[in-house]
Protein backbone atom coordinates (compact mmCIF):
# COMPACT_ATOMS: atom_id res chain seq x y z
CA UNK A 1 0.00 0.00 0.00
CA UNK A 2 1.32 3.68 -1.22
CA UNK A 3 1.45 5.98 1.76
CA UNK A 4 -1.17 8.35 1.44
CA UNK A 5 0.46 11.25 2.54
CA UNK A 6 0.75 12.62 -0.75
CA UNK A 7 -3.33 12.69 -0.70
CA UNK A 8 -3.36 15.30 2.40
CA UNK A 9 -2.88 18.79 1.74
CA UNK A 10 -3.28 21.68 3.53
CA UNK A 11 -6.96 22.09 4.84
CA UNK A 12 -7.96 25.55 3.77
CA UNK A 13 -8.67 26.20 0.57
CA UNK A 14 -8.53 29.53 -0.55
CA UNK A 15 -9.62 30.83 -4.67
CA UNK A 16 -11.63 32.79 -6.60
CA UNK A 17 -14.91 30.95 -6.44
CA UNK A 18 -14.50 28.97 -2.80
CA UNK A 19 -13.17 29.87 0.09
CA UNK A 20 -13.57 26.67 3.26
CA UNK A 21 -14.91 28.49 6.49
CA UNK A 22 -13.10 27.21 9.40
CA UNK A 23 -15.38 24.63 10.45
CA UNK A 24 -15.24 22.69 6.84
CA UNK A 25 -11.36 23.01 7.70
CA UNK A 26 -12.13 21.50 10.75
CA UNK A 27 -14.21 19.05 9.43
CA UNK A 28 -11.88 17.74 6.26
CA UNK A 29 -8.89 17.74 8.75
CA UNK A 30 -11.06 15.39 10.82
CA UNK A 31 -11.65 13.33 7.43
CA UNK A 32 -7.46 13.31 6.58
CA UNK A 33 -6.93 12.22 9.96
CA UNK A 34 -9.42 9.28 9.88
CA UNK A 35 -8.46 7.86 6.09
CA UNK A 36 -4.86 8.22 7.17
CA UNK A 37 -5.45 6.03 10.23
CA UNK A 38 -7.52 4.08 8.18
CA UNK A 39 -4.99 3.51 5.86
CA UNK A 40 -1.99 2.35 8.62
CA UNK A 41 -4.77 -0.13 10.15
CA UNK A 42 -5.16 -1.55 6.59
CA UNK A 43 -0.92 -1.87 6.41
CA UNK A 44 -0.82 -3.16 9.61
CA UNK A 45 -3.17 -5.60 9.10
CA UNK A 46 -2.02 -6.52 6.24
CA UNK A 47 1.89 -6.78 7.84
CA UNK A 48 3.30 -4.14 5.32
CA UNK A 49 6.72 -3.55 5.93
CA UNK A 50 8.04 -1.48 8.52
CA UNK A 51 9.17 1.02 6.91
CA UNK A 52 5.57 1.66 5.09
CA UNK A 53 4.19 1.16 8.70
CA UNK A 54 6.15 3.96 9.97
CA UNK A 55 5.37 6.16 7.08
CA UNK A 56 1.87 5.81 7.47
CA UNK A 57 2.07 6.00 11.24
CA UNK A 58 3.60 9.66 10.72
CA UNK A 59 1.63 10.57 7.95
CA UNK A 60 -1.53 9.80 10.36
CA UNK A 61 0.18 11.53 12.91
CA UNK A 62 0.88 14.96 11.10
CA UNK A 63 -2.67 14.81 9.53
CA UNK A 64 -3.96 14.15 13.47
CA UNK A 65 -2.04 17.25 14.42
CA UNK A 66 -3.49 19.69 11.66
CA UNK A 67 -6.59 18.37 12.63
CA UNK A 68 -5.84 19.19 16.52
CA UNK A 69 -4.44 22.72 15.33
CA UNK A 70 -7.54 23.66 13.57
CA UNK A 71 -9.79 22.74 16.30
CA UNK A 72 -8.03 24.71 18.57
CA UNK A 73 -8.12 27.50 16.34
CA UNK A 74 -12.12 27.11 15.82
CA UNK A 75 -12.59 26.53 20.18
CA UNK A 76 -10.76 30.13 20.64
CA UNK A 77 -12.77 31.74 18.43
Amino acid sequence: MPPVFSTIRPTTINGKDHTMTLEQSIDLAELQADMAFDAYLAAFDEDAHPETLDSLETEALIARSRYDDLRSQGLGH
